[in-house]
């Protein structure tokens, strides 16, 4: 995606938002130079997380309903897409979907990343003398610029950015692991540890997407016992809704799995809502885990990073030492311990641990079903009896081959 497509498109929402050009008064109180400055750069900072937890909350959500969390609960298009697997390539609300939309993640993962770029340059080329706490402001727009770069690698088939040619996913994947170590570099100066802790988790997630154990096992490791961190929702706009709340829970567009329901497991935290969904001859079923617009989305946890170095172990022929990892979670949630007779066994013990941990977040099943190419739901949707597409991996949208 170009720069000049990004640019275009904000400087159109700021226009959307004038009912009348002839209306658009000149900055009287904030000088233009200053839109950008210096003075501004905590505001900037800040713009970055925000355009990262708007793409966050469509492209976790998406994911989710795309792979086998959800099933689709009603036949409109393009909802219904989501959750049938035939997303294609020139699908509008996959490719250039808003965050006030549905599930659009192509734009705003691009505008989360582009923004996080830009913001990063700036505060590079300002001195600490003109921006107070600059050096944690470079940790923080770099860690979630990371991050968006992650997600790209992880869940789409193909990345071309600025203008450049298209790529495989795992080109993103190279961005993020060589941002997350600018990350862990600034944070560590800065004394910063929130935004430690979240570039370590996010490191230790691309060396597993990398296939990199040693080191993912390592920076697992090294986050703090009981960190979490969300990425914050609200309901001043849709903007910032909780979008797998609105359209599963409040819409009803989406039901559980039923894999997922009625588990001894109290992790996914599944219930049966009490009624009907969209289509109100479907039961709705819903995670307890989102109970409001508001609800906040987990990005990253102390958890996650356990469940990345019991895998790496695994992968390494430590067996047990993973094993041991997943049961000791297992005891904190009041449940038996696991065993495994084989490296394939204790994989997909891990496999599932993290089905069960990391349900309806982050888009980790997703990326399970693709990493290790599990079968994705075939034949017919259960409710509304369409057949499923073949999407897996999010395609390269047609409008950015075209070059629109």
């Amino acid at each position: 995606m170009t720069k000049r497509f990004v640019a275009m498109l904000a400087a159109a929402g700021v226009l959307a938002g004038c009912s009348n050009l002839l209306e658009v008064q000149f900055p009287g109180q904030i000088p233009t130079e200053q839109i950008s400055g210096p003075t501004l750069a905590p505001v900037l900072a800040r713009s970055v997380i925000g355009d990262f937890e708007c793409a966050y909350s469509n492209y976790m959500s998406g994911s989710s309903v795309h792979s086998d969390e959800y099933e689709t609960s009603n036949s409109n298009v393009p909802l219904a897409n989501w959750g049938e697997r035939t997303i294609t390539a020139d699908e509008n609300d996959y490719a250039i979907g808003t965050c006030e939309g549905n599930f659009g993640m192509n734009l705003t993962l691009h505008t989360a990343r582009f923004q996080a770029e830009d913001v990063f340059t700036k505060l590079s080329n300002w001195t600490d003398a003109e921006v107070a706490n600059r050096a944690s402001l470079r940790a923080q727009v770099r860690t979630y610029g990371a991050y968006a770069y992650l997600l790209m690698g992880e869940g789409f088939c193909q990345v071309a950015f600025d203008g450049g040619a298209a790529q495989p996913g795992a080109a993103a994947l190279a961005i993020a692991e060589t941002q997350f170590a600018e990350a862990i570099t600034l944070a560590t100066a800065a004394n910063n540890a929130d935004m430690l802790d979240l570039a370590r988790v996010g490191m230790a997630r691309v060396k597993m997407d990398l296939k990199k154990w040693a080191d993912a096992a390592n920076f697992a490791n090294q986050v703090t016992a009981g960190y979490n961190k969300n990425a914050d929702r609200g309901q001043e706009s849709a903007r910032r809704w909780n979008k797998l709340w609105r359209l599963a829970e409040q819409v009803g567009a989406y039901t559980v799995a039923t894999a997922l329901r009625n588990l001894a497991d109290p992790r996914p935290q599944v219930i049966d809502a009490g009624r009907g969904a969209f289509n109100s001859e479907v039961r709705l079923w819903v995670t307890r885990k989102y109970s409001a617009l508001t609800s906040p989305m987990r990005l990253a946890s102390k958890i996650e990073a356990n469940l990345i170095r019991a895998e790496a172990l695994i992968q390494q022929d430590q067996i047990q030492a993973g094993l041991d990892i997943l049961n000791a979670r297992r005891t904190q949630v009041s449940l038996g311990p696991l065993t495994a007779a084989t490296k394939q066994e204790a994989i997909n013990h891990v496999l599932s641990e993290r089905r069960m941990e990391l349900s309806f977040e982050g888009g980790h099943r997703f990326n399970d079903l693709l990493r290790y190419q599990i079968t994705w739901k075939v034949g017919n949707n259960p409710f509304t009896n369409r057949p499923y597409g073949t999407t897996s991996c999010w395609p390269h949208p047609t409008r950015e081959s075209n070059g629109v």
